[in-house]
């Protein structure tokens, strides 16, 4: 038993590590529960096989084969019908007309252009400013430690930090308050550049010059 423990935390590991895109270390717990309850399965299943095979036990071959064939099927009819896109409600659906959006993000990070990718399909002129530095980007716009995410955009006069809602940004380019702009924290699935179904509702804040988080709007 303690080899299939110990082949179980080497299969698993990767899992653990590099779930999301190679760039952030989020762990395969970001995913949804159908993702995290294949993934335990199909280690489980892969450790007892092998384990039976080594020790040619056939009662320890037959089940977990069978499990993976279900695992593998499962996991080709969630793979053919493919994760939901993330579908804004908006006023106008190309309200960006134009308007120029500068994106920081690491080089390696995914999301962060299918985030820049959203924006574009709204009418935005995005350019993508790659960085190694991004917390110099984000000390200088005040984004606070409880309210980063992966990359920051400029809007104009407006800081926009992370995966938010297309109607938060239609919203504050249409109504312009006097704020420093608005955020959110993390990478929530389901929204704009992040793959998935809205589990949650968006909690977007709005940021103060002095770089104070407060509730902007629930989406």
């Amino acid at each position: 038993m303690q080899k299939i423990y110990l082949l179980g935390a080497i299969l698993f590991a990767p899992m653990v590590t590099l779930a999301h895109d190679g760039e952030h270390v989020t762990t395969m717990w970001y995913q949804e529960p159908s993702v995290i309850v294949t993934a335990l399965v199909a280690t489980l299943a892969l450790c007892v096989l092998a384990y039976g095979w080594f020790s040619k036990k056939k009662n320890l071959i037959t089940v977990p084969a069978v499990a993976l064939v279900l695992v593998a099927v499962v996991s080709l009819v969630s793979f053919g019908q493919g994760s939901p896109e993330y579908e804004a409600h908006l006023a106008v659906a190309d309200f960006g007309t134009g308007q120029s959006v500068t994106l920081y993000k690491s080089p390696n990070c995914g999301c962060c252009s299918g985030h820049a990718e959203a924006l574009r399909k709204a009418g935005f002129d995005v350019t993508i400013e790659l960085t190694d530095d991004l917390a110099s980007v984000k000390q200088s716009h005040n984004i606070p430690l409880g309210g980063e995410s992966c990359h920051t955009s400029v809007i104009g006069d407006y800081v926009v930090e992370g995966h938010v809602p297309l109607e938060a940004i239609e919203k504050l380019l249409t109504e312009k308050p006097d704020i420093a702009g608005i955020g959110l924290p993390g990478m929530p699935i389901g929204t704009p550049g992040m793959p998935g179904k809205k589990t949650a509702p968006y909690e977007v804040y709005q940021l103060s010059d002095q770089g104070a988080m407060s509730p902007y709007v629930t989406i």
